[in-house]
């Protein structure tokens, strides 16, 4: 007798959770895909829909005689509306409405020779439909024809304009929007259409007018150009007046628009401290009249209160900046005015300011060599009588000389005195005379990467006593190791003036330390002032500014080794005044 075991196969629990998963996700797909489908379908019908309305609608066109077809209140003139309107069932539909003439080289044109008298041979009937309410993407469908006339063209006493869309390289821009006025004539003329390929509207056999077509011209993401009336109070004598058409001839006018772009400003201090709430004024340089120069851009505006503004969508050009707070005056930019923006640019600039002293006039000198490369470390002298001074490019000063609650640590007999001085403290029997006393400063924080040219002290040492220095430097803020002039602890700075040290450099934090000794109970040594001159990242490249002047003719005089010396006489009236000087090999 044989027995068959019979085999109970049941599924676990993990086996039906991937099961459900997979059908879950397949079941997704093809629910995406059902999706995409219909929508694909409906758009595809939505737009067969569009371009049964624009057949029909340009069959009503071509029955309609010759001279009718044209724009009501545009040219050519005629009983067709700019945009119509049309509904079927739910959906609402607008149909543009462009109509040119057209020139056909056939029998000549308005630019040949001999020039075609009577160019108008035929019309472009262009319509463009857009569903206004479809609740899926919908491209705009076009349709385009010609229409000739039944009879021979006739000559007229009209004129052409043709209207050229270029960037800022004279490339032609194709599709620019062109928006033409005439209002002189009655009734008024409205045109509103799109440059070709080339980047040129033509407008053949219009009306005869002097200055009498406005045009306007623009595209999305491009900046605006336009002309302008002669004779404006605002702008007497511009330099893109409106066109003037002639009878059997042709005007060419030619405007520059191109992508816009972006600044990003900050104002700052010399240390890249933020400086906030800032008002400025900002002008490009591109002019719209001369006689008077009238400029085409001109804004005011403020920094938010970490020092910073963006200024967007503003057209290329060449930009100058003025402060208007009361409180500052400009030290500097970078990159150096003029900041030239090109189109579709993002470009941040650093305004460098400075505390200023009312009814005091300034000088910012821009120091260039033939490249137009900012020169650092240029001396700049400027004189006239009763005054000099002389400053570095890119070199700066800080200086301290009161230490009145303003250090980090001190030892126990030393003490500021009522002016601000270090010095030490007179005991029961005296100055101290069994130990070197010594204090500590607050941290000088430079804002960046930096570089210490030159260290100058000033004090008093009486005889038998002693001033000393020791640095210490890092980038984090923390570590600190006083150190003397062969970069270890066990020397001191002991001349007031300390230059050349390659290891003050590349560094961020400083603090120094100041060693006080007397063996004289007697006398004391005071140390009252010191200043560092250093350069760094956050400082304006190339400039220099002369504050608190008069009025007056100075001599400014640019020096730098390797360069020809540059000299020239000005004059300063302004409160604020720049000058750029150019320096040769």
């Amino acid at each position: 007798m044989s027995y068959q075991k019979k085999s109970n196969h049941s599924f676990t629990f993990l086996e039906v959770l991937i099961s459900i998963l997979f059908v879950t996700i397949l079941g997704y797909f093809i629910y995406g895909a059902f999706i995409n489908f219909l929508k694909t379908t409906t758009s595809l019908r939505l737009s067969l829909l569009a371009l049964n309305v624009l057949e029909s609608e340009m069959e009503i066109i071509k029955n309609m005689n010759y001279e009718d077809i044209g724009i009501e209140d545009g040219y050519p003139r005629g009983k067709l509306k700019r945009i119509k309107y049309v509904n079927l069932g739910n959906l609402k539909f607008s149909i543009r409405t462009y109509i040119r003439n057209i020139d056909d080289p056939y029998d000549g044109t308005v630019t040949s020779t001999p020039q075609d008298l009577a160019p108008a041979d035929y019309k472009l009937v262009e319509l463009e439909i857009e569903c206004l309410n479809c609740g899926l993407k919908f491209k705009p469908q076009k349709l385009t024809t010609l229409i000739a006339p039944k009879n021979l063209e006739m000559q007229t006493n009209n004129g052409s304009l043709f209207i050229r869309a270029i960037n800022a390289n004279g490339e032609p821009i194709p599709y620019a929007k062109i928006i033409v006025r005439n209002n002189v004539i009655s009734p008024p003329i409205y045109i509103e259409d799109y440059t070709n390929n080339d980047g040129i509207l033509p407008l053949i056999d219009i009306p005869t007018g002097t200055n009498a077509y406005a045009i306007e011209i623009t595209k999305p993401g491009y900046s605006t150009e336009k002309t302008y009336p002669p004779g404006d109070p605002n702008n007497p004598n511009p330099i893109n007046p409106h066109a003037t058409v002639k009878e059997q001839t042709l005007t060419l006018v030619t405007l520059a628009i191109d992508k816009l772009s972006n600044l990003i400003i900050k104002t700052q201090n010399k240390f890249c401290q933020p400086i906030g709430n800032v008002n400025l004024r900002i002008d490009g340089t591109k002019l719209i009249g001369r006689n008077p120069d009238v400029i085409k851009f001109s804004t005011t505006t403020q920094t938010d209160n970490n020092g910073r503004k963006n200024l967007e969508n503003i057209e290329w050009d060449e930009y100058k900046f003025y402060v208007l707070d009361n409180n500052y005056i400009l030290k500097g930019t970078n990159p150096l005015l003029p900041i030239i923006l090109p189109p579709s640019t993002t470009k941040n600039i650093t305004l460098t300011l400075t505390s200023q002293k009312d009814n005091y006039l300034s000088l910012l000198v821009i120091v260039k060599d033939d490249a137009g490369n900012p020169v650092n470390f240029a001396t700049v002298t400027l004189t006239k009588s009763n005054y000099s001074n002389s400053l570095i490019t890119n070199l700066e000063n800080y200086e301290e000389n009161n230490w009145l609650n303003n250090y980090s640590e001190k030892s126990e007999n030393i003490e500021i005195d009522s002016t601000g001085a270090i010095k030490l403290k007179y005991l029961e029997n005296g100055y101290p005379t069994s130990s070197v006393e010594w204090l500590i400063s607050q941290t000088i924080d430079f804002g960046t990467s930096t570089e210490i040219r030159r260290i100058i002290w000033s004090g008093d040492e009486p005889l038998n006593t002693d001033i000393k220095l020791q640095i210490a430097i890092n980038s984090d803020g923390s570590n600190w190791n006083f150190v003397g002039p062969d970069g270890t602890s066990a020397t001191y700075f002991e001349d007031n003036i300390i230059e050349n040290i390659d290891f003050l450099r590349n560094f961020r934090y400083l603090r120094y330390k100041v060693y006080l000794k007397t063996d004289d109970p007697n006398l004391t040594p005071v140390f009252k002032k010191i200043n560092f001159s250093f350069s760094s990242f956050c400082l304006p490249p190339g400039q220099v500014l002369f504050d608190n002047l008069s009025a007056g003719n100075y001599t400014l005089k640019v020096e730098k080794e390797g360069y020809q010396i540059f000299s020239t006489n000005l004059e300063i009236l302004d409160k604020f005044n720049i000058f750029t000087a150019k320096l040769t090999k």
